[in-house]
């Protein structure tokens, strides 16, 4: 039977059983090469997996940085009231901040479900699709058009 490396098993007759075994180093990966890795794999990524991980990531990121500093500055329940459009921003105590979060809140979030939906339901219609459209409306030729015109000319 094959042993694996710094594992003693019972019954060992070569090794006694108070000797130390060394644990085996695990193979950690640097976070530089890790998150390479993590870049170069976006290629094989589906589409909404693609968009969510590489294109709304990033935004929600930013819209919630800038949601924190927004929140820190002005206060919680005002920079919550000016995201949603209940406050107006020219009556906070930051409005140059609060008018970016307002103008975030309105155009930002909304694009991103918008996008979210898209990609669900395009990537829906693909999975359900089984024939190509140009099988759905063959190519007609200048001769089939000419034969068609000529049918219903002759009628």
């Amino acid at each position: 039977m094959a042993r694996s490396p710094g594992y003693a098993q019972p019954g060992d007759a070569d090794l006694p059983a108070d000797f130390p075994l060394s644990v085996p180093d695990v193979a950690h990966e640097r976070r530089r090469d890790l998150l390479r890795r993590w870049w170069r794999s976006r290629g094989h990524q589906r589409n909404l997996r693609y968009w969510l991980l590489f294109r709304g990531l990033p935004v929600l990121v930013a819209l919630a940085v800038l949601y924190v500093i927004t929140g820190f500055v002005v206060g919680w329940r005002d920079a919550y009231d000016v995201s949603l459009g209940i406050e107006s921003p020219a009556e906070t105590s930051a409005p140059v901040l609060a008018w970016f979060l307002s103008v975030a809140g309105w155009l930002v979030m909304p694009g991103v479900a918008g996008a979210v939906a898209g990609y669900v339901v395009s990537d829906s219609i693909a999975s359900r699709r089984s024939r190509s459209l140009t099988d759905h409306f063959p190519q007609i030729t200048k001769d089939d058009l000419r034969d068609i015109l000529r049918e219903l000319d002759d009628e």
